[in-house]
């Protein structure tokens, strides 16, 4: 793990009371990335930093994948979004909104691992906040929606054909996966309260949006929450 990784983890825990725990950092040198989620079941903070050949990039994100939690809140929150485009709604909250990526993901599974996939990003991810069309966002709704089974009700992972890094085409079950990121770097890159001061300005630019997907992938009031079919 890289210096500016450890400074970064230390900020996260110190914003989020995140204990890192070997459950709640994630990354690899062979991946280029290290990072902490604050381990939420649902919808997450995560920050992480990638290192390159010539350069580092720190992000902080809202993150919400598509596994089973209380009943797939990602399919809750493709539908509502479907219904009323709250993400479109909720920009004029944010306080600098053409520095957040918003990106939809497919991932492949093995069993427990997520292979690599070409058809990874959905539609035109990564897609800038300020941007983002009516048209555009509800054409990656739908798409991510198609990521999930439609004979279970859309709750569980759908089957696709997709192509693996070595350009075969093999089928895999398959789920969506929602992010909304922010790179960011601080002025001070060697010192905790450079990296706190950073994430923390990050964090508060997605922390509307935040509170938008929370709300869109609760559970229905008075909803029986249980495990689904994965």
């Amino acid at each position: 793990m890289t210096g500016p990784a450890r400074l970064l983890i230390e900020a996260f825990s110190s914003l989020t009371r995140t204990i890192p725990a070997g459950e709640n950092t994630f990354g690899s040198p062979s991946l280029q990335v290290d990072g902490i989620c604050d381990g939420t079941g649902g919808v997450q903070w995560s920050a992480w930093v990638e290192w390159h050949r010539y350069q580092q990039l720190a992000y902080a994100s809202v993150n919400l994948e598509g596994l089973v939690y209380d009943g797939w809140p990602i399919a809750r929150f493709i539908e509502r979004e479907l219904e009323q485009h709250k993400l479109l709604e909720v920009r004029s909250e944010v306080r600098d909104p053409a520095r957040i990526e918003v990106i939809w993901y497919r991932d492949a599974w093995q069993v427990s691992a997520r292979p690599p996939i070409r058809e990874k990003r959905i539609g035109p991810s990564p897609c800038l906040l300020h941007g983002l069309s009516p048209a555009v966002w509800k054409a990656m709704l739908q798409e991510a929606y198609d990521c999930l089974d439609a004979a279970h009700g859309h709750r569980g992972r759908a089957h696709q054909t997709v192509t693996t890094s070595d350009g075969r085409r093999r089928s895999f079950r398959v789920s969506p996966h929602f992010q909304l990121r922010q790179g960011f770097w601080p002025r001070d890159p060697s010192s905790r309260a450079g990296w706190r001061a950073a994430l923390d300005q990050a964090m508060g630019n997605l922390r509307p949006l935040h509170r938008m997907v929370r709300e869109q992938a609760r559970p229905a009031a008075g909803a029986r929450r249980g495990r689904s079919r994965a």
